[in-house]
């Protein structure tokens, strides 16, 4: 009960940061333009508490996700253009009524440049998937609808390094899968590896997985299956393993034994009248762990199936604070970048159950949450860094969602008050309220859909 109500309010602090971020933007923005802010209120509803300073009620509302600014005139109807004060929404000219619309998504993506910096400030260790590789095709259960991954046609090998993909150097498994993301499907890609102490240059032809939204090769990460001990990890404590346990064959396989192998194998074989056995090493002892995959589904859930190993860790250090703010920028830009192709790809090249694809409100906080709170149990300055790291990526996506040209977000407005630069003529004024009242509605129920999908997930 305690953790669930400090997760809680760890997405709620994170919203309210991230929203204060953005309605402080227009807020500012709003001032050096000579527009009057009447209400600045973070969260939707009745007021919670308040107070007025000058001309502005700064307040907090009943529903902490969301927030507003209430500028003057900006519910001007039915009043006359040519009527209204110059310090009022409306009144303004269009350039600073853009101004003030695009303040608040830039406060955003400015705040995940500021966290990104600090965080790649100093010495850091990081654990990360190694680029070593283990091919699909090599731990396939389904013979029947089995089809050669462009890995293994490309003459790839479980225990190749990737090195370089079209020249960009790759360092760990999620270099590549970064890469990928901007190869196109059935366009041919230059990589080296290394192999036997040799580099060796290979053609392949990435294909797309609907699944992941993007091309793939067909490999995994090559992970050493070494047992890091989790005593919420209900197959772990199923099996009677211990930390650093090392799990070094399947059933008459030990061949590469690997996290990808050992997820699979009991993926595949969950539920199903088998058993099977995994051979351990602990210490200089070794063990077989059998498994009755009959019991194994009555007492472990599908979702729980599987465990935690360790992964190598690598140290980071960059002291010159240029450098940490290139960085940065660097990896805010790559965010927005993955946005725009993650966007295209769920438009144009959509999976088949979409609800999957889409998260609101109620799932962000929860990972917040829940990813902070685990790495806080870990380490109090990792889950420090979680935590920020996390409101950074979601700064950034705000951004550019905020940013899209939709009624009844900032964006939307952006793109109307565009229009009047550009032609000199005045959108009628009940024709934005009727765009804006439609896209907010259309948001609304969109925002209750997704909550309905978020519940249910995390029931799950």
């Amino acid at each position: 009960m305690f953790d669930g109500l400090l997760m809680i309010i760890l997405g709620i602090l994170a919203f309210g940061i991230l929203i204060s971020v953005h309605e402080f933007g227009h807020f500012i923005a709003a001032k050096i333009s000579g527009i009057k802010v009447e209400i600045f209120a973070i969260g939707f509803g009745p007021k919670i508490i308040g107070f007025t300073k000058g001309d502005t009620t700064y307040q907090i509302s009943l529903f902490p996700i969301g927030g507003f600014c209430k500028f003057k005139g900006d519910d001007a109807i039915d009043t006359n253009p040519e009527s209204l004060d110059k310090d009022s929404f409306y009144g303004a000219s269009p350039l600073r009524r853009i101004f003030v619309a695009f303040f608040g998504p830039f406060m955003n993506y400015l705040l995940a440049i500021v966290l990104l910096s600090i965080i790649a400030f100093g010495t850091h260790k990081d654990e990360y998937l190694p680029n070593k590789i283990i091919l699909v095709d090599d731990f396939t259960y389904n013979t029947e609808s089995y089809q050669e991954t462009p890995a293994k046609k490309a003459n790839l090998k479980t225990g190749d390094t990737i090195l370089k993909i079209d020249n960009r150097e790759i360092n760990t498994f999620q270099d590549i899968s970064r890469v990928m993301i901007y190869q196109k499907d059935n366009k041919n890609i230059k990589m080296v590896v290394a192999r036997d102490n040799e580099e060796i240059e290979v053609n392949i032809t990435p294909e797309w997985d609907p699944a992941q939204l993007k091309p793939i090769i067909g490999v995994y990460s090559y992970i050493k299956p070494v047992i890091k001990y989790n005593p919420n990890n209900k197959l772990i404590n199923y099996l009677e393993l211990e930390d650093e346990d090392k799990i070094i064959g399947i059933d008459d396989d030990y061949e590469d034994i690997t996290e990808a192998k050992i997820s699979k194998y009991l993926f595949y074989n969950y539920g199903l009248k088998k058993k099977g056995v995994l051979h351990i090493n602990r210490g200089d002892t070794s063990l077989d762990k059998e498994l009755d995959f009959e019991d194994l589904n009555i007492n472990v859930a599908k979702n729980e199936l599987y465990f935690n190993f360790y992964l190598p860790i690598r140290t980071t250090s960059i002291y010159n604070p240029f450098l940490a703010i290139k960085s940065g920028f660097d990896n805010g830009n790559e965010v927005i970048a993955l946005s725009a192709i993650g966007l295209h790809s769920l438009i144009f090249k959509p999976k088949k159950n979409i609800e999957n694809q889409l998260g609101g409100p109620i799932m962000i906080g929860y990972l917040i949450g829940s990813s902070t709170l685990s790495n806080i149990k870990d380490n109090i300055s990792k889950g420090i860094k979680t935590f920020f790291s996390l409101i950074a990526y979601i700064s950034l996506a705000l951004a550019f969602f905020n940013l899209l040209p939709l009624p009844a977000v900032d964006g939307g407005h952006i793109i109307l008050n565009l229009f009047e630069l550009i032609t000199r003529k005045r959108v009628n004024f009940k024709v934005v309220a009727i765009i804006n009242m439609v896209g907010f509605v259309l948001l609304i129920l969109l925002a209750i859909y997704v909550a309905g999908l978020d519940i249910l997930k995390i029931i799950k």
